[in-house]
């Protein structure tokens, strides 16, 4: 119950006075039906009328059709208007909805992606939203419009004929028991279809994203038997859930029949007794007809309510998800230096399901405004989480990281995102021109140019600029798919100086250039390191050899701080990887 309070506080309340008028027009809708059954005893009773004139039995029989024919158009009309009025308003609240939903993706962190699959989204973004506009608008009229229809033909069955009533009663409260069972059993059935739904929509968009890979080793016969497996999951579930429905309105329909039946034998006999017109007796026939209608519409009203309330819920759990960052209550001062003042404190980080073996552990260290620090490691030490958490990808520990003083963790993630520019190992582009796709501009608003070319002249990409077909305005395709790895990541770079930044991250995005593209951005970038505090994650010591100094990275935990020159002379990872890469270079350079 709270939570359908919150949700009509929250996206319905506003639509109110719709519902009022939907709901009046129900009113109306069921009080003419239910007093068609009346005209059609009065048209019954007028041409078996004892002692009329046939032609004046005939003339009222046709005045009381005339009302049905009239009566029946009335309820087409209100019946419209009512649809229109509760129907429309779910249209507006999806959309609401679904916006709610989008917002909070975008402001869940990385962590929370981590345990929750795209596909599990996507289909609570689309499923479950549309279950939730039938709950809204097809469950709310039919929710209305059963209990009027139910509630005026029972009070109205009662006034002409209470024993008759109560005979029609009983089958139908035989009826409501197996609907009830049937409930609990769609629901169950209701839950584990949406759950499955969602695994099925993570296969598929699985499938998708690593379609490249599957074509290249031959795998396409497994994601077939994956997805196949899955979708027969969902195929059975689906046949339960239609395999109770088949039996819910039959059961319905045939108590609506043996009502029928029971009219027509007590009914009868009551008309043959007096004690019933043979009027009230058709009459009789024509509330039963509504009666079953109801029940039917009650079946339907289940459905939409099981489904709508489910897909309720699991929408919610996406919008209440936490963010994992505290409320914001101070800024970042000195925002017109060069840099900030960076400052980590027994920093320990673990991924969740990882508790065991964190990816960071008791990492201490200083870096001052406007200085250049490399971190190096083997693969697995750490450092890219360390960039994940400078930039809050990840959120760190409450103090454990600081900027110019002040807890990363209090600062308004707008603001430091604004402050920070990040380039992760993997080049994210997206299915744009490269030059929207460096401005992060939408479609239409134009990059500023100056700023543009320095960007990608410092970026290396200036060359192959030259030789693509339109220049920066060549659509690159679905995550850059035209390019190269090392233009891909090229254009990361030049995204990130495009923009204001105070701390630059860079996360080895020189791994896939050659050593003249890498000269001539390791020129570029300590040309750029001046103007703001830097961090560059790399693998090649020949690009951190011109940082201020260099963090050695082991297992996660930090165990050498010193100057490239000091750390090539001392034994350890870092000389060992210089040497290495000395002798290939050397290698390559031999004639």
């Amino acid at each position: 119950m709270e939570r359908l309070v919150r949700f009509w506080r929250e996206y319905a309340a506003d639509f109110s006075w719709s519902y009022a008028i939907g709901a009046v027009c129900l009113i109306a809708t069921n009080a003419v039906a239910v007093a068609i059954p009346g005209f059609v005893q009065s048209a019954v009773d007028a041409l078996g009328a004892s002692g009329a004139e046939p032609g004046q039995a005939a003339s009222d029989a046709r005045a009381w059709g005339f009302a049905v024919i009239v009566s029946g158009l009335g309820v087409i009309v209100v019946r419209t208007l009512s649809r229109t009025f509760i129907f429309n308003p779910g249209r507006t609240i999806e959309l609401r909805l679904k916006n709610r939903l989008f917002d909070q993706l975008l402001d869940l962190p990385r962590a929370y992606y981590d345990r929750v699959r795209p596909g599990e989204l996507v289909s609570r973004g689309t499923n479950d939203a549309n279950w939730v506009r039938a709950l809204v608008g097809f469950g709310s009229l039919q929710l209305v419009n059963v209990v009027l229809l139910l509630t005026f033909t029972l009070a109205r069955m009662f006034v002409d004929d209470w024993v008759l009533t109560l005979a029609c009663v009983v089958p139908l409260a035989v009826a409501a028991l197996a609907l009830r069972v049937a409930v609990g059993v769609m629901f169950r059935a209701t839950f584990q279809f949406n759950t499955e739904l969602g695994v099925l929509s993570s296969r598929i968009l699985e499938t998708y994203n690593g379609i490249g890979v599957l074509q290249s080793y031959g795998a396409l016969g497994q994601a077939t038997a994956r997805f196949d497996a899955t979708n027969a999951s969902l195929e059975r579930l689906g046949t339960d859930l239609a395999r109770v429905r088949a039996l819910l309105l039959p059961v319905v329909n045939v108590t609506g029949n043996l009502c029928v039946v029971i009219v027509l034998m007590l009914g009868g006999a009551r008309v043959q007794s007096g004690e019933l017109t043979l009027g009230q007796l058709a009459a009789f026939t024509v509330y039963v007809n509504l009666l079953v209608s109801g029940m039917t519409g009650f079946g339907w009203l289940v459905n939409a309510v099981q489904r709508g309330w489910l897909s309720l819920g699991r929408m919610y759990e996406v919008i209440d998800a936490p963010t994992e960052r505290l409320a914001p209550d101070a800024t970042l001062p000195h925002e017109g230096d060069a840099g900030c003042a960076l400052s980590v404190k027994d920093l320990t980080f673990a991924y969740a399901g990882a508790a065991e073996r964190p990816a960071l552990s008791g990492v201490t260290f200083a870096v001052a405004p406007g200085e250049t620090v490399g971190v190096f490691g083997l693969t697995g030490a750490g450092k890219s989480t360390l960039l994940s958490i400078l930039a809050r990808v990840y959120e760190p520990p409450s103090g454990t990281v600081l900027a110019d003083g002040v807890d990363i963790t209090r600062v308004p993630i707008e603001a430091w995102r604004a402050a920070a520019a990040c380039v992760p190992q993997e080049a994210w582009l997206f299915s744009a021109t490269l030059a929207q796709n460096i401005a992060l501009s939408e479609r239409g608003a134009q990059p500023d140019p100056d700023r543009l070319s320095r960007a990608v002249h410092d970026a290396g990409l200036a060359g192959e600029v030259e030789a693509l077909p339109s220049g920066l305005d060549t659509l690159v395709g679905e995550r850059g798919m035209t390019l190269s790895g090392g233009q891909r990541q090229r254009a990361a770079l030049a995204r990130a100086y495009y923009r204001d930044f105070r701390l630059l991250l860079l996360d080895d995005v020189m791994s896939a250039v050659d050593h003249a593209t890498e000269k001539h951005l390791i020129d570029a970038l300590y040309r750029r390191c001046g103007a703001a505090t830097t961090m560059i994650v790399s693998h090649r010591c020949s690009v951190l050899a011109r940082a201020d100094r260099v963090l050695v990275f082991e297992d996660g935990r930090l165990i050498d701080d010193a100057p490239h020159a000091l750390l090539a002379q001392r034994p350890g990872p870092y000389a060992k990887a210089w040497q290495l890469q000395q002798a290939a270079e050397a290698l390559e350079s031999a004639p």
